[in-house]
């Protein structure tokens, strides 16, 4: 407030400032001068447009609960890829951090496997990418190579049986990725199809942030990289299980607890009957009925009969006698 109160002029000032200009003292082109020198400052200045609905994209909220997801992950893929290549496969989680999708896309080296596994469950799709080089090397050992080194990737494309090996991986990613996912949110993988270039994986635009999960990949002495991408808007509409961490005692007690729970509610005795027919009556007819009476019913003796389970009809059944018992097969089950 003191730096605007002091350059506000007094009453003699401004006098003088008149009688200035009113005497010839004061120039007024020296003025336009100085507002020209001003524009021409102003023009220099680079100015950028700012973009509300990008800054709300980028400002996200993390999830707790997917450092948990991906340490499961990282250890329990270790052990599955070793056995699947027969050699020691070393897998460490690096990091997990929410990022624009281009900026991810723009990072990424060429060529590069890119792979799309879905998820019905989520309603959206994971990306998993393989540096390409750690690829190769897992080719060579699975058709019999014993020393592996560093290969040129360079301008080389994955031939169909390449890309069945690659497949096998990927389905052991999506394994992995099921139990992993499990005691926070239960899912199912599947693998889609896989790309050696970015730009023809187009399932997330440009500026949507994703949450990118770096993990480092080492095979024999070939150190590399694994990256698993997810689109935000997929977290999102689960946020909900994502927000805390479960921990492993509480995953452990939960599957007991809910193990003790089926069996003992397999246990819990249901009122079963089997209706041959239903017959509607007069209350005279009814009063008329006597040890020795007759009346019909509206079905066949081989027509099918109803099984009713908590008075609803749950089956249709035929009946029979089986080992000297009557009995009731079951030939339809109603929904």
């Amino acid at each position: 407030v003191g730096s605007h109160m002091e350059q506000i002029l007094t009453q003699e000032e401004i006098d003088a400032l008149l009688k200035g200009l009113a005497e010839g003292a004061i120039s007024v082109s020296q003025k336009e001068e100085k507002e020209k020198d001003l524009k021409r400052e102003d023009s220099r200045l680079e100015v950028k447009r700012f973009d509300f609905r990008q800054q709300a994209k980028v400002r996200k909220e993390h999830f707790p609960a997917l450092q948990f997801v991906f340490d499961r992950f990282c250890k329990s893929f270790q052990r599955s890829i070793s056995v699947f290549v027969e050699t020691e496969v070393e897998t460490e989680l690096k990091s997990i951090q929410y990022v624009r999708y281009d900026e991810f896309v723009k990072n990424l080296p060429l060529p590069t496997n890119m792979n799309i596994l879905v998820s019905d469950e989520l309603k959206g799709f994971f990306i998993v990418v393989l540096d390409a080089k750690t690829v190769f090397a897992i080719l060579e050992i699975i058709f019999g190579s014993r020393s592996v080194t560093a290969p040129k990737v360079e301008g080389r494309e994955f031939t169909k049986i390449e890309l069945g090996v690659i497949k096998k991986i990927l389905e052991i990613v999506a394994s992995e990725m099921e139990k992993a996912w499990e005691p926070v949110y239960k899912i199912s993988c599947r693998y889609s199809r896989s790309e050696m270039d970015p730009r023809y994986v187009m399932l997330v635009s440009q500026d949507e942030t994703v949450c990118l999960c770096d993990l480092s990949f080492s095979v024999s002495d070939v150190v590399g990289w694994m990256k698993i991408c997810i689109p935000y808007g997929i977290l999102e509409g689960i946020k909900g299980y994502l927000v805390s961490t479960p921990l492993r005692e509480d995953v452990d007690i939960r599957r007991t607890w809910l193990d003790s729970l089926v069996a003992t509610l397999k246990e819990v005795p249901l009122d079963t009957r089997i209706i041959l027919a239903k017959k509607k009556m007069t209350l005279k007819e009814f009063l008329d009925l006597k040890p020795g009476s007759f009346f019909f019913l509206d079905k066949h003796v081989d027509d099918p009969v109803t099984v009713e389970v908590g008075r609803k009809t749950k089956f249709i059944g035929r009946m029979g006698t089986y080992r000297g018992v009557k009995a009731v097969k079951i030939e339809t089950i109603v929904r």
